[in-house]
């Protein structure tokens, strides 16, 4: 906000520069280069060039609109008379005119001025508001004593107060040098106004704060959105009368961001458009890549031969060819080979090879009887727990076999 309202009075200030016709032409123009750096000291650069070019302007002089005296004195009291004019036409009163407003306004007035060195007393907030707090606070007062709204005398003032009160209070640097110095410039400003009144100079009880910041400035900025190229008139005749506008170099900044914008977008669009195939044609690539590990063990499995089964528990059918019966050495297991001469040129007999392979096949055996053990062990429990009698005296006289010969098998082992 402070950065765009900077811009906005450097523009200004060219403005007044360029069509200066008197020397206060020339001290607005400056007085607006200088609120410009109090904004923003970004443009401190622009600003120093700025006030060179008023100082030569100022050094080449004005010619004057008539050689005669009587002339210039009748435009000089011309100018006067139309700036103590009202934005509705009205005369304003006098300086020595006294004019009293209604009891509620003249009550608030002189509370203001009473508590104008206190910024949070002038907006009756506490030092912990928010900022929404202080913007509500100064549109109340705003609003009360604007002197297009308020014409007892020192509305003038009070509203320069409160305005000077909103323009530290809402501006985070200036509200921390205010609270630990007591005034917005920090140390520096309390030692310039320690000179000054040690040096006698008449000192405003506004801190310089006519020259730097327009109180209703800030009242248009603030009731008009805050934002540039939107001014804010009020109290013109019945009320409020809000006339805003965007200025044509705003809009035009957008309309060009917009382009901009859509111009990246359609070049993005061809981009992909474009390299669309290239990107497919990559991705099927890296992932035919991934799969390779994956089919090639699926082929080798398809295709390697299976694994030669050397015997069996259990004698098979005539057609498979396991009908050679075989017995263990050491605990005299019976299994099933296709033949025993092939079988012994496999696993000669007293060779390690045979000792393993025996001991594999023992092992077979074992388990097998356990697992049969244990599904007879669980229907004879079920036969025994049966409602029915008949299931009972069955469960009395069933004989578990697998269970007997896994017995036998364990006293062998011992």
């Amino acid at each position: 906000m402070n950065a765009d309202e900077a811009s906005r009075c450097l523009d200004i200030s060219r403005s007044k520069l360029a069509s200066a016709t008197c020397e206060s032409d020339l001290d607005s123009a400056l007085k607006f280069a200088k609120k410009a750096t109090k904004l923003s000291s970004s443009l401190a650069q622009e600003v120093a060039e700025l006030a060179r070019e008023i100082s030569e302007r100022r050094a080449k002089g004005f010619a004057t609109s008539s050689s005669n005296p009587g002339e210039r004195a009748k435009e000089a009291s011309a100018r006067r008379t139309a700036q103590e004019t009202t934005s509705g036409g009205s005369t304003k009163r006098g300086e020595d005119a006294y004019v009293k407003g209604t009891a509620e306004q003249e009550k608030l007035m002189k509370d203001i001025t009473s508590k104008k060195n206190d910024y949070y007393a002038v907006l009756s907030v506490s030092r912990t508001a928010t900022e929404n707090e202080i913007k509500k606070a100064y549109r109340k007062l705003a609003v009360k004593i604007h002197p297009d709204k308020c014409q007892g005398t020192g509305a003038e003032e009070a509203f320069k107060i409160v305005s000077k009160a909103f323009a530290c209070l809402s501006d985070a640097e200036k509200r921390a040098a205010y609270d630990r110095y007591g005034s917005e410039e920090g140390p520096q400003g309390m030692a310039s106004g320690m000179r000054r009144r040690h040096a006698g100079q008449a000192h405003s009880p506004f801190g310089g704060f006519e020259d730097d910041i327009d109180p209703r400035e800030i009242f248009n900025m603030f009731f008009g959105g805050g934002m540039p190229g939107v001014r804010f008139q009020t109290f013109g005749g019945n009320g409020f009368h809000a006339h805003g506008f965007h200025s044509h170099r705003e809009q035009r900044a957008r309309q060009q961001q917009r382009q901009r914008e859509n111009r990246s977008n359609n070049s993005s669009r061809r981009q992909y458009h474009q390299s669309e195939p290239e990107h497919l044609a990559s991705t099927f690539a890296r992932n035919f890549m991934q799969m390779i590990p994956i089919l090639l063990f699926l082929f080798l499995w398809a295709f390697s031969p299976a694994p030669e089964v050397h015997y069996q528990l259990f004698p098979d059918s005539p057609n498979s060819g396991y009908q050679t019966k075989l017995q263990t050495k050491k605990l005299d297991v019976p299994y099933y080979v296709k033949s025993k001469a092939h079988f012994d040129k496999s696993f000669t007999p007293g060779t390690f090879n045979r000792q393993r392979m025996e001991q594999t096949i023992e092992r077979d055996y074992q388990g097998m009887l356990e697992n049969s053990c244990l599904f007879e062990r669980g229907t004879k429990e079920r036969m025994l727990r049966s409602y029915s009698r008949d299931q009972r005296e069955k469960g009395k006289v069933y004989e578990m076999r697998h269970c007997n010969e896994l017995k036998k098998l364990r006293q062998k082992m011992r």
